[in-house]
């Protein structure tokens, strides 16, 4: 069964480049685009990881993130920030609220990103193992 991946990003543009790449290295995607209905699809749809944008209308990543993080239900989701806003504060502040890892969006290009999920994941040496067999 394909992993789950919820991007919360109100880029459409943005989302529909890194769902192709998630999609054709097996994953399934969805996307919510405003920031305060994304408690409520990361509970609706228990992703197994959830990249994150900063700016988002109706409410910022790192509330988003926080949010997360301190409720006791979904305390344990895993998180990755996907932003183009890189300052040394937000960086702190996101790893601080439990963020896995923090992804300049002007950094990676869609390939990188599905691998770096992967190898978050634990996928990696899944795909290893299959091109081996």
């Amino acid at each position: 069964m394909a992993k789950n991946i919820l991007i919360i990003e109100d880029d459409l543009d943005i989302y529909n480049l890194y769902k192709t790449q998630l999609e054709l290295s097996g994953y399934s995607v969805m996307n919510v685009s405003a920031g305060d209905k994304a408690i409520d699809a990361v509970r609706e749809h228990k992703p197994d990881l959830v990249l994150l944008d900063l700016v988002l209308p109706g409410k910022n990543g790192l509330e988003i993130l926080q949010e997360i993080k301190e409720d006791s239900e979904l305390r344990s989701q895993r998180v990755v920030m996907l932003t183009n806003f890189g300052n040394e504060d937000n960086i702190s502040k996101a790893i601080e609220l439990g963020a896995e890892d923090y992804i300049m969006k002007y950094n990676i290009v869609p390939e990188e990103l599905a691998a770096k999920v992967s190898t978050l994941l634990g996928d990696a040496s899944d795909s290893v193992v299959k091109l081996m067999s």
